[in-house]
């Protein structure tokens, strides 16, 4: 299996950041046996979205780490 980021193509019907901009959504991350299983996935959480269709990227997951930046009042880091 390998992990595919899919978007909806279809411009989303509320007021947020992607709204008719695919660009800076984030997408979904699916495990599948190929591209077409991904696609298949997403047509099955968005069945309306069918025609308008989903793009599907093969993903490789990295590692993540989350850093909290303290700021003091006046905005300097405080380390």
């Amino acid at each position: 299996m390998r992990e595919y980021r899919c978007t909806r193509n279809a411009l989303y019907t509320h007021d947020c950041i992607g709204h008719d901009d695919t660009t800076p959504r984030q997408g979904h991350y699916i495990w599948a046996i190929n591209e077409e299983a991904a696609w298949q996935e997403m047509a099955r959480r968005y069945p309306d979205e069918t025609t308008a269709g989903f793009t599907v990227q093969e993903w490789e997951s990295f590692d993540v780490k989350v850093v909290e930046v303290k700021r003091d009042e006046n905005g300097n880091i405080i380390e």
